[in-house]
């Protein structure tokens, strides 16, 4: 059934699955650059701080997990509540910048440990809901090459943002965009639960 899966709720699902791509492997990537920049640090110092990243990103996979199983029947609120703390924490290392290195790379940790919450939410739990249609693998493949789409955006467009606007501007977008994927996920949740509640 492809018309469920091209819906227009579905395609504002898959944008904002985009969305997360994009900050997920993003700030990633970018993270070493920004605290370098940012800091003065040597660049195999700041490299190291990308450590931090995947494994915190674990913590954020089991968390999002547990948040969802034990609070919410509609992933869509979930992912729009972790949304809102990759914001928070976008809005914060943007306050913070110059100022505290280790405060910068939390931030940065608790921004892409989110996205990774929302990742799965959205890429590994919306699929499950279309198991009556039978097009289960077809939902999980479209929706993970979204992430993907955000990945590669963000590769080449962070770096030219960060060029134009500075770092600062940057990561004030990163918040802009997390906000936004927050409220998307919050104004398809009614109609999701009105079509799968």
């Amino acid at each position: 059934e492809s018309a469920g899966l091209f819906s227009p709720l579905m395609l504002t699902i898959m944008l904002t699955i985009v969305l997360q791509g994009m900050l997920r492997d993003g700030v990633t990537t970018w993270m070493p650059s920004y605290i370098a920049e940012t800091y003065s640090l040597s660049n195999q110092t700041a490299i190291l701080t990308g450590v931090v990243l995947p494994l915190f990103s674990i913590l954020s996979l089991q968390a999002a997990s547990t948040l969802y199983r034990k609070r919410f029947s509609n992933p869509l609120v979930c992912a729009a509540l972790i949304f809102g703390v990759g914001a928070g924490a976008a809005l914060a290392l943007w306050a913070v910048a110059g100022k505290m290195s280790a405060l910068s790379v939390l931030c940065s940790a608790l921004l892409t440990g989110a996205m990774h919450g929302v990742n799965l939410l959205q890429t590994a739990t919306i699929p499950s809901f279309f198991r009556k249609h039978g097009n289960v693998a077809t939902v999980s493949g479209v929706l993970n090459a979204c992430t993907y789409v955000g990945s590669a955006v963000s590769a080449y467009g962070i770096a030219v943002l960060s060029e134009t606007v500075g770092w600062s501007g940057t990561v004030l977008l990163w918040t802009g965009i997390a906000a936004a994927g927050g409220v998307m996920c919050l104004v398809c949740s009614k109609p999701w639960q009105r079509k799968f509640g």
